[in-house]
């Protein structure tokens, strides 16, 4: 299994547009295989890049997902979509990842399970409308990636249990900068997000992992998005837009 991590900044203020051509262009019909099959989710910058989507794609491969796509790009009755759609767009960029090599850090996508469409929701998006997800990424030096992992999970892992009901992913790249990986959680609201990290950062093993780790690292960033506002486009979640 490999992820597809896309990425489109757009222009300033087209952000809402991007949406509603979605809507227009809709999710079934030719967009069925991607967007039923493969589609975990849209996600919508709140820091960082501003008016920033990010969309995740799961495949068995990278044959797989060139034929998905090839067979969109291909199709007459879709050229509409992509001249109205590619103006709003500043940027566009794709990244492959492949699940950590711990299943206990990615229980959603590793080498046993893989979360589909139909799968039970993360979350109620009904119920909790400041949904906030939370994205580690971390950049290692070249040669340190197995020496991370082994860190995480004899060191982080123990300590992270008050994320543990909370955890979306952990990925690493397959394709696009190397020696590169992101851990993704999901929180109620900010204050639950640093009720949960206070926690762990109050457990003195997390400290041992980050001394472990700081000859590896050469940079960590976080970013914080939630998911799209359209039920098609956050399978993940549940959504009431009728």
């Amino acid at each position: 299994m490999i992820i597809e991590y896309r990425v489109y900044t757009m222009k300033a203020g087209n952000l809402n547009k991007f949406y509603q051509a979605q809507i227009d262009r809709g999710f079934d019909g030719v967009m069925a295989p991607l967007m039923h099959e493969s589609l975990i989710g849209y996600f919508t910058t709140i820091s960082g890049p501003v008016e920033q989507v990010i969309h995740l794609y799961s495949f068995e491969n990278l044959e797989e997902w060139r034929d998905r796509y090839n067979s969109i790009y291909s199709i007459d009755e879709l050229q509409n979509y992509f001249y109205m759609v590619r103006p709003l767009i500043q940027a566009q960029e794709n990244t492959f990842l492949l699940p950590a090599p711990i299943s206990s850090a990615s229980s959603l996508f590793n080498k046993e399970y893989c979360w589909k469409r139909g799968d039970k929701p993360l979350a109620d998006l009904n119920n909790l409308t400041s949904l906030l997800i939370e994205q580690l990424t971390v950049s290692l030096l070249p040669g340190t990636l197995n020496k991370y992992w082994e860190c995480y999970e004899e060191h982080a892992l123990p300590c992270l249990t008050p994320l543990e009901t909370n955890q979306f992913g952990s990925f690493y790249t397959l394709v696009g900068q190397l020696h590169k990986v992101y851990h993704v959680w999901y929180y109620d609201d900010m204050l639950d997000k640093e009720r949960r990290i206070n926690a762990v950062l109050m457990d003195p093993r997390w400290n041992v992992f980050l001394e472990k780790i700081q000859p590896l690292v050469v940079s960590r960033e976080i970013k914080y998005m939630k998911p799209a506002p359209v039920k098609e486009m956050s399978p993940l979640f549940i959504i009431d837009n009728d």
